[in-house]
């Protein structure tokens, strides 16, 4: 029934507690409830710090944001960024290679550099986010050139992290699960000294977990992640606030890139892994930085921060070659790699806030500046056409990295200053005007860019918001680079976004519930195409920037408590995303990959009484493509996740918390992201159970 009718399950789960409800009194919210700035309902976010960096409600964002708060993030037992961007059905999952996550939002790959922001700032990402550090997560939709710079059009994602608490709390949690699945996490904050005005945070955690998936000697490979947080605000006078954070991941996996998938089946097994079992991937990433904010008068606020992010990665891999696999004598080609990369990104930022009055017409202005310098230095050694065997041997190469010639230093440095006012006719109009120049230089070319954004909100009711708005986003590309290219040398313009949006938003249930809903349609410009030609000797090639892709789709999301018992997470979408390249028919018309057409996501909850609650989830990822000439077809699935969770009073201000999750609870098997030879097989049916102390 499930493949048949993919959407139906999200039904059943969005009636089920109605049912209940209709069976049983109200009772009142669980006493546990987590506060979390920004947020007075279950799920719920009435502002967001991505889309304006500045403080305006979600009615008077014009644009879809998407909120996923630490209630949320604790229910779902998540342990990494992919594990709560799923929440969002606009989200697409590509290929989990090499210990990093690659997402699509509305169609448009988010890059490793630019797609991601921690506090608004950028935030290097080629590995998994853990959550341990997050209060919530922020899904900003569409072109954000404006405030954050060059990005891609799909949007971006905030991560936004803990904060030191005036008042003393404390947690310590252990979660234990199928395939060796170990998580501790210790949470301590309060004021440390007597007036308050010096409040620290810090954040212990590890995690350990094995796989059901075997190398070719049965061995299977293991995860081990330790993570440590230290966050300190201190109260330089009453008005202005200095912030310090210090934070390190420690995320130590073996190497699995995925299955060889033919005729809709995996090569040689759902369990066999095509990597080396002496391969490794050890990444260490250090952020630490200051923010400064300042109420300079009871209308304007200055804001200004740096962070500095330090990220090194080692990975020693052999790399099974699917496509030389030989039946007859069991064995297939690898190469072998030992690498070490590090990047390190400092990003910096000053936002002036202010309101004020000219004329008839309310102003809420920003004026700001942010910069980003980018650097990257790495080294490798390879050795190539090496033989596996299976039942055999998988020889490990004597070969290091530091053997080889480092690469020189390849600085990227970016800044851009913007303007946005936020104007007020009347109760029922606003308007929004912004706009952008930024800079970019490399070794070699320096890059000007000025983007424009325009919005138009009418308030039927305090309640309601009807928008209109457009925006751009811009991505540098350098000047073509091929002896074969006709155009070798030829600058290239920045490939462009454009943004036609149409939003509604509504507060409902007495402000417990938020609705919102948008049409949208994104065209990317310039994009990079290669034509073949004959007759011009060695030339083989010419480079131009004829390619587009549009984007039209339709979404709806609501959140929040819908009685004083049950509280949703829902969200659905439309997206009809399409490839034009003039000069490949292979490409042309085509659908990107990983992009499929329907989507949805639910989370529920139900509070049985004020100690136990029982959740239930879904998710529908409709039929999709691995690859852009659309010949490798991956199936539409459905997944079902459940939980219950149980609090016992331990103590006068100590409790608790008992929890059990089962994630793919009917087991579905399904191919997730990635391309056909490292497709990421869906994850079997995973059993947590958990306990936590609250003091």
């Amino acid at each position: 029934m499930l493949k048949k009718h993919p959407l139906a399950v999200f039904v059943a789960v969005a009636l089920s507690p109605l049912n209940s409800t209709a069976a049983t009194n109200p009772t009142e919210p669980v006493d546990e409830v987590y506060v979390v700035e920004g947020h007075q309902a279950r799920f719920k976010a009435n502002s967001n710090e991505t889309a304006m960096r500045m403080d305006v409600s979600q009615l008077e964002t014009a644009g879809q944001v998407a909120v996923m708060d630490q209630t949320l993030i604790q229910e779902q037992n998540a342990t990494t960024l992919g594990d709560v961007l799923v929440n969002d059905a606009s989200i697409g999952v590509g290929g989990t290679d090499r210990n990093r996550e690659i997402f699509m939002l509305r169609g448009f790959e988010l890059d490793t550099g630019t797609g991601y922001l921690r506090n608004g700032q950028q935030q290097w990402s080629y590995y998994r986010h853990p959550v341990e550090l997050m209060e919530r997560v922020e899904v900003l939709k569409g072109p954000a050139g404006l405030l954050y710079g060059k990005s891609a059009p799909g949007g971006l994602v905030n991560m936004v992290t803990k904060r030191p608490t005036a008042a003393f709390q404390a947690s310590i949690s252990q979660k234990v699960g199928t395939n060796d699945y170990q998580h501790t996490v210790a949470d301590a904050s309060g004021s440390l000294n007597e007036s308050g005005t010096l409040r620290g945070r810090m954040v212990l955690s590890k995690q350990s977990e094995g796989s059901s998936r075997r190398y070719l000697d049965g061995s299977e490979p293991e995860l081990d992640r330790q993570i440590a947080g230290l966050m300190l605000d201190y109260d330089i006078t009453p008005d202005t606030q200095l912030s310090l954070h210090y934070d390190r991941v420690i995320d130590d996996s073996n190497s699995d890139n995925g299955a060889n998938i033919i005729n809709g089946k995996p090569q040689l097994g759902s369990q066999f892994i095509w990597e080396a079992p002496w391969s490794f991937m050890d990444i260490d990433v250090e952020n630490y930085g200051v923010d400064i904010v300042s109420q300079l008068t009871p209308d304007w606020k200055v804001k200004s921060g740096y962070n500095r992010q330090d990220y090194k990665r080692h990975y020693h891999e052999g790399f099974g070659q699917r496509e030389t696999y030989d039946a007859n004598t069991q064995s297939f080609k690898y190469f072998a790699m030992d690498r070490h990369d590090n990047w390190v990104l400092d990003t910096a930022y000053l936002d002036v806030t202010g309101a004020f009055q000219f004329g008839n017409i309310d102003h809420q202005v920003l004026i700001g500046a942010n910069a980003l310098r980018n650097d990257y230095v790495g080294q490798r050694v390879m050795k190539k056409n090496q033989t596996a065997v299976i039942g055999g041997a998988y020889p490990e190469p004597d070969i290091h990295y530091g053997t080889a010639t480092a690469r020189d230093p390849e600085p990227t440095d970016s800044i851009g200053f913007y303007a946005q006012d936020l104007m007020t006719l009347n109760p029922q109009w606003q308007l929004l005007a912004g706009l952008r120049y930024d800079r970019e230089d490399n070794e070699t070319d320096t890059y000007y860019n000025v983007l424009p954004k325009a919005a138009v909100m009418y308030h039927p009711s305090p309640e309601q918001t009807l928008y209109v708005t457009y925006s751009e986003s811009f991505e540098p590309k350098n000047p073509v680079d091929s002896d074969t290219d006709i155009n070798d040398g030829m600058a290239l313009k920045p490939v462009k976004g454009k943004l036609y949006e149409f939003g509604y938003k509504q507060s409902l249930l007495n402000d417990q519930a938020l609705f919102s809903a948008a049409l949208f349609q994104i065209e990317q410009e310039n994009k990079v195409v290669k034509e073949a030609i004959t007759g011009q000797g060695s030339l083989t090639s010419r480079t131009t920037q004829l390619g587009k892709q549009t984007h039209k789709g339709v979404e709806v999301s609501l959140a929040g408590q819908v009685t004083d018992s049950w509280s949703v997470h829902s969200s659905a979408t439309y997206l009809d995303a399409r490839i034009e390249d003039p000069f490949n028919p292979a490409n042309d018309g085509k659908q990107p990959a990983d992009t499929p057409e329907w989507g949805a996501s639910i989370w529920s909850r139900y509070d049985v009484d004020n100690q136990t609650y029982v959740n239930v989830g879904a998710r529908y990822v409709g039929d999709r493509y691995g690859d852009m000439k659309n010949t490798y077809h991956k199936p539409g699935y459905t997944t079902v996740n459940a939980g219950v969770g149980h609090t016992i009073k331990a103590g006068e201000q100590t409790d608790l918390k008992l929890s059990v999750n089962v994630e793919n609870l009917f087991n579905e098997s399904y191919l997730a992201g990635g391309v056909q030879n490292k497709t990421t097989l869906g994850e079997e049916r995973k059993v947590v159970l958990g306990a936590s102390l609250h003091f």
